[in-house]
């Protein structure tokens, strides 16, 4: 093999390997939905109460969840599967909200409600909970960390199907009602073991070939 071509393959062996390195980890995402007091004031007016099951906590008006990872580029966020929101109406039985999605082209956020009341219940699928306005600064800058957020309002679309179909009457305020934020924390990568085999291979390559230059030039 001829010397120029040994530097050039070592040269790109180095390459590859700091590219390698430097991919960026996938970030690590929590959302929260916190309620203005308003809210859940004129809701206890009514009687209905919130809380939250599953991984999810709440307190001080605010419902938190983690959610899976962003994946770049992507548009959606996933809320965990047992984070589930739960609306219960007083003498009217309690309406579980999970599986939550927020989608970034639809400004929206999608879920899955289960309502039970004795023996009755019913199961509503990809219901809009959530009517969300621009997130500033915007969606895409969460993968590389940092937070985003915008106002929200109930969807009287989704949730007022709900509420006639088992025949309640709960208000649904079309103004914002809370803040929708997500923060997302990208971890320091870890090269992989094929990646510091690339760079070993790169600096051993290396050494070879001043090496042999100083013998050349000797």
């Amino acid at each position: 093999m001829s010397k120029a071509i040994f530097r050039t393959l070592t040269s790109v062996a180095l390459a590859t390997s700091l590219v390698a390195a430097s991919s960026v980890a996938s970030a690590t995402t929590t959302a929260d939905v916190a309620f203005l007091p308003a809210l859940t004031d004129s809701f206890s007016f009514f009687g209905v109460t919130i809380s939250a099951s599953g991984s999810g906590t709440y307190a001080n008006n605010t419902f938190s969840a983690a959610t899976s990872d962003l994946a770049a580029g992507g548009t959606q966020l996933n809320w965990a599967p047992t984070a589930a929101l739960t609306f219960t109406i007083a003498g009217n039985g309690a309406m579980t909200f999970d599986g939550l999605v927020y989608n970034n082209t639809t400004s929206s956020v999608v879920g899955d409600i289960h309502f039970v009341n004795g023996t009755t219940t019913f199961d509503f699928n990809d219901v809009t909970v959530f009517s969300v306005s621009p997130l500033t600064p915007a969606f895409s800058t969460l993968t590389t960390g940092g937070s985003v957020s915008g106002a929200f309002a109930l969807s009287s679309a989704g949730l007022g199907t709900v509420t006639k179909t088992l025949g309640i009457t709960i208000p649904i305020p079309t103004q914002n009602v809370g803040t929708l934020t997500f923060t997302a924390t990208t971890p320091v990568p870890v090269p992989e073991p094929t990646t510091w085999a690339l760079v070993f291979t790169g600096l051993i390559g290396l050494g070879v070939s001043g090496v042999t230059r100083r013998r050349r030039q000797g």
